[in-house]
């Protein structure tokens, strides 16, 4: 059984200057934006100059740097108070040398930077990809499986321990949803393309919908454990990954996912690989992907829970209501 530690004093998130990596994207967006409501001055930290409107929406001052430059990160994090780390290559797809330069390199080199900013407190994004998928179990946040090969949970891991051994404070997010997420964009293709396919056991999603994951951050921020891990999923309901897709053959009103052995699913996604290659197009699904729908076990939130007093508040009906809304608003469905 989890036992809580003695509490600390909150650090002070009003006034200081917080570092967000990867404001661009989808996660370090929304961080951004809750960071500048909560009253810090936010530098959103990216590689990609046509994200600055997005950056600026949020309420952040755009920087724009690659992760991997040491000096240039250096001078990005100088005087920050506060470092959020969201940027990685994220996906099945990629070769592992861009995996290891991005997510454990870049993770390092934000590491390093924080440390000569004298930043109070580092929060570095996980996943729960670190506790794997074979274990039927319901894993404690101590679990930790060894490399397979697939390379964005592998980097992930690698980086996973390097934050933990740096002091910082890491949380590890379930499957994150919500309008952007490339837990609903990619689905939503697939459904409308009659692609969804599942494995034939019946695998679990850890289900976490953007805004409850950004409420543990803050929280990480505020009172998180330096060199600890938190696992962030909303923890009180059970969902597969066959029902999570068949919401979006709802949706669309498209064909329901169909059920593949898992070898089968590696095989065609190794197909669209070497298709995705011929056209130049990224492929919808590969042979890594097989892996990342067939979790066998769920893994503990009562740390997050009971140290942070993170409490998810957006069940799957309304995080699915509100990921609907969003496509119709978009003119995606």
């Amino acid at each position: 059984m989890y036992k809580s530690p003695v509490a600390m004093a909150d650090t002070e998130i009003e006034g200081k200057r917080a570092v967000v990596t990867g404001a661009g994207g989808f996660i370090g967006n929304s961080v951004c934006r809750r960071l500048a409501a909560e009253g810090a001055e936010v530098v959103g930290l990216d590689t990609a100059e046509d994200s600055a409107g997005r950056i600026r929406e949020a309420g952040a001052t755009p920087s724009f740097c690659d992760i991997t430059d040491r000096e240039a990160t250096a001078r990005a994090l100088d005087g920050a108070g506060l470092v959020v780390h969201t940027a990685a290559i994220v996906g099945d797809s990629g070769a592992m040398e861009d995996h290891v330069r991005v997510n454990v390199g870049g993770t390092a080199s934000v590491l390093d930077a924080a440390a000569a900013a004298g930043a109070e407190r580092v929060v570095h994004i996980s996943s729960v990809v670190v506790y794997g998928y074979d274990d039927p179990s319901h894993q404690d946040e101590t679990a930790f499986r060894r490399a397979c090969g697939v390379p964005y949970i592998d980097t992930k891991s690698a980086s996973d321990r390097l934050a933990c051994e740096r002091g910082a404070v890491v949380i590890r997010p379930g499957d994150v949803y919500g309008p952007r997420s490339i837990w609903a964009m990619r689905p939503l293709e697939l459904a409308k393309a009659g692609q969804m396919t599942v494995p034939s056991s019946d695998s679990i999603m850890l289900p976490v919908y953007i805004d409850d994951l950004v409420e543990s951050i803050v929280l990480a921020l505020r009172r998180g454990a330096p060199g600890e891990a938190y696992a962030a999923w909303k923890d009180d309901e059970r969902v597969t990954f066959e029902e999570y897709f068949n919401r979006f053959a709802e949706m669309t009103g498209g064909r329901r996912a169909r059920r593949l052995p898992r070898r089968a699913m590696g095989a065609m996604g190794m197909a669209m690989e070497g298709f995705g290659r011929l056209t130049g197009r990224p492929p919808p699904f590969t042979r890594h992907a097989a892996t990342l729908v067939d979790r066998r076990g769920t893994v503990s939130a009562q740390k997050a829970r009971e140290e942070l007093g993170w409490v998810p508040r957006v069940d799957f009906d309304e995080g699915m209501r509100r990921t609907e809304e969003w496509f119709r608003d978009e003119g995606l469905l």
